[in-house]
């Protein structure tokens, strides 16, 4: 099936309006505290500069102060993910689950999820990063042609991580390109939306001088625009699935 762009974001807002309420309970605590927790008491992992991609022994400095973040914050991270990855499930859940579940039970039928979900979001997620870093457009493709995975756990289960991440790539064949856009869309609408609080949130940290309660709000405003994309990526992909599914 013809996948409209344009119509794919017509019934996510549209889904978005009717269930807002419902919507705002999941992605209170499963998708903005975690984001607004790494964002407020989470360093950012050491990035590379100029001199570390000329010079060995800098690069190896740099490779050293990853490790050690790693060692000190990953275990944060991992967290704050799976609870975000926890949401997400839970949102698919009350819209593809079979019974057509509420709340309270599309949250229990996600913990049982759980496993499976962050396994093939692992292996979904391993690839597109790496074609994100190289190179946008590979990563988006990526994204795009994997979308399905999660709903297709959900909704087609009991299902594996690898053959729902094939079921995925079944559902998606010949509409990459109409999904890379609506991957793209997503993931730069939130970053977008977020870079300005981050740019500003650097730059009150600067010195340490930064006043505590104004970072908090920034944060809190960076936190609200990851929260606002995971939500909008999650109605896109449900938009999408009752379209390739039927």
């Amino acid at each position: 099936m013809k996948i409209d762009f344009t119509g794919v974001l017509k019934d996510a807002w549209a889904l978005f309006k009717r269930d807002r309420d419902l919507l705002l309970r999941i992605a209170g605590p499963f998708l903005f505290l975690p984001a607004f927790a790494l964002a407020l008491v989470v360093p950012d992992p050491p990035l590379p500069d100029a001199a570390t991609r000329g010079d060995e022994a800098q690069a190896l400095v740099w490779a050293q102060a990853v490790t050690d973040w790693a060692g000190a914050n990953g275990g944060w991270y991992c967290l704050a993910y799976a609870l975000s990855f926890f949401g997400m499930a839970a949102v698919y859940t009350l819209y593809l689950d079979r019974d057509r579940v509420d709340i309270g039970t599309a949250l229990r039928r996600s913990a049982t999820l759980l496993p499976r979900y962050l396994l093939a979001m692992i292996l979904v997620s391993l690839p597109a990063g790496a074609g994100l870093l190289l190179y946008a457009i590979p990563g988006l493709y990526i994204l795009g042609r994997t979308m399905m995975t999660g709903p297709v756990l959900v909704a087609e289960g009991p299902i594996g991580a690898f053959a729902a991440i094939r079921r995925s790539l079944s559902l998606t064949r010949g509409a990459g390109l109409p999904l890379m856009s609506l991957a793209a869309f997503g993931y730069m609408s939130g970053w977008l939306l977020g870079m300005p609080f981050m740019a500003l949130d650097d730059a009150m940290r600067d010195g340490g001088q930064g006043n505590p309660v104004a970072i908090a709000l920034v944060d809190a405003g960076a936190a609200a625009a990851a929260t606002a994309s995971g939500v909008a990526m999650a109605l896109i992909a449900v938009s999408v699935y009752r379209r390739l599914a039927r």
